[in-house]
């Protein structure tokens, strides 16, 4: 029997992963059914951080208890893993629903006020629950399984227990791989800059400007777009990092291009990830990057969206009236007429918007609903009165082009026009009207 005090938490009592792990593996050797479930707190940073440290620790003596009491039995063992994730292994002939009653009734609990210097805190909880059903399972992987169901449950929203599923898992688990490689491939060079036009419609023969977007060029899964690794690098706070490198690595191009080629040097646009748009320091990272390179405000266009906006963990409104006073140009990505909306409402400096998403999808068909076409018309009508120019992103081919030119969209990127190009390939543009033939 492994020693249970020598590795108890001085909080919660309760041992750790070593006993854990050591318990689990006898329980497994009996080739008996076990329930691992593993119990994340929801929010516990914010009891930390609103009531303080030794609150904090009350509360989680309290879980300890709570998790210890709920359906008791003899044979069960109970662990706090690291990151404050409480780990319970029952055995016996657990299905499924026995499983998912038992996580029930432990996020039930937890979510009874428990009273900590005298404010009644509930603690909701998220359970990943694997059944490891015979004795051939290893306990670290048990705890890995539990692991990525516990991460499932609380993307799906949290106050909920998923079940292990191993098709889903592995997909979780690659993913989460996969976001953990981000901070190398950066240090690595493994994130290129690449670039696609804007052009003029109906004719699609002037560039406006190129955008500049991130790939991940990986060695194993090729060239990976950032929609596949940003949302991971928000989960491992890779986010900012990602964007600095992308304003920095555009800025030494858009410098390049300025030193060689004078006004002919294409004007250069770049998508903020929210977690950059939001950042209180925005002003002073874009001007150092600007001087950096030798680069006058009115040489960046840069792009954010609706939800950024309105984001209150920072202050980008006040950082887009700051830029634009000193000439950067700002562009904002909007899904419809509610987000064109924000725009007059909240008094952003943004002289055009590029519509995106389902309202341009829609218009992509041999015979698009009157619905969707009049849409955007409202869109298209609404900027004009605004003094607003709408362009378009997403634009599949040329007869779709066509049609959204005709209701009013001016400027146009998307897949029909040459693919994302670095920025070697990209040069060729510089005084040029676009490459047609």
């Amino acid at each position: 029997m492994p020693d249970r005090s020598a590795a108890s938490d001085p909080v919660t009592g309760l041992p750790g992963r070593g006993f854990f792990e050591a318990e689990l593996a006898r329980l497994l050797s009996t080739g008996s059914p076990v329930a691992v479930l593993l119990v994340g707190l929801d929010g516990f940073d914010v009891v930390r951080d609103g009531l303080g440290f030794d609150a904090a620790d009350e509360l989680l003596a309290g879980v300890a208890r709570t998790l210890g009491a709920v359906r008791r039995d003899p044979h069960q063992v109970l662990a706090l893993l690291p990151g404050d994730v409480f780990a319970l292994a029952r055995p016996g002939a657990h299905s499924a629903a026995s499983a998912g009653e038992l996580a029930d009734a432990v996020i039930a609990e937890l979510g009874r006020p428990s009273y900590v210097d005298g404010v009644g805190v509930g603690v909701s909880a998220s359970v990943g629950v694997f059944l490891a059903d015979t004795g051939q399972a290893h306990p670290a992987e048990a705890i890995r399984s539990a692991q990525v169901a516990l991460r499932r449950a609380k993307e799906l929203g949290r106050t909920r227990w998923v079940p292990f599923d191993p098709v889903a898992g592995y997909a979780d688990a690659e993913r989460y791989r996969l976001a953990c490689g981000i901070a190398g491939a950066l240090e690595s060079g493994e994130m290129a800059v690449v670039y696609r036009p804007h052009v003029v419609l109906p004719d699609a023969a002037i560039v406006t400007s190129l955008n500049a977007a991130l790939r991940w060029r990986h060695p194993e899964l090729g060239e990976l777009r950032p929609d596949v690794f940003f949302p991971l690098a928000e989960a491992t706070g890779m986010t900012v990092a990602l964007g600095r490198h992308l304003l920095a690595e555009t800025m030494r191009t858009a410098g390049e291009w300025q030193a060689r080629f004078g006004a002919d040097a294409p004007t250069l646009c770049l998508t903020l990830p929210r977690r950059m748009a939001i950042d209180g320091d925005l002003v002073n990272v874009v001007g150092r990057e600007l001087d950096r390179n030798g680069l006058a405000h009115r040489h960046l266009m840069l792009c954010t969206d609706g939800p950024s906006l309105l984001d209150d963990r920072g202050d980008l409104l006040s950082a887009l009236g700051e830029l634009a006073r000193a000439g950067v140009v700002f562009i904002v990505n909007i899904t419809g007429l509610a987000e064109l909306e924000l725009l007059p409402t909240l008094e952003v400096p943004a002289p055009g918007v590029m519509l995106t998403g389902a309202m341009i999808d829609a218009l992509e068909v041999d015979d698009p609903p009157e619905q969707a076409v009049r849409a955007i018309r409202q869109v298209v009508e609404r900027a004009e009165e605004l003094g607003i120019k709408v362009g378009a992103r997403g634009v599949l081919s040329e007869a779709h082009a066509r049609l959204l030119s005709g209701i009013g969209v001016v400027v146009a990127s998307g897949p029909y026009l040459p693919t994302y190009a670095t920025a070697a390939e990209a040069e060729t543009w510089a005084g040029r009207i676009f490459p047609t033939a």
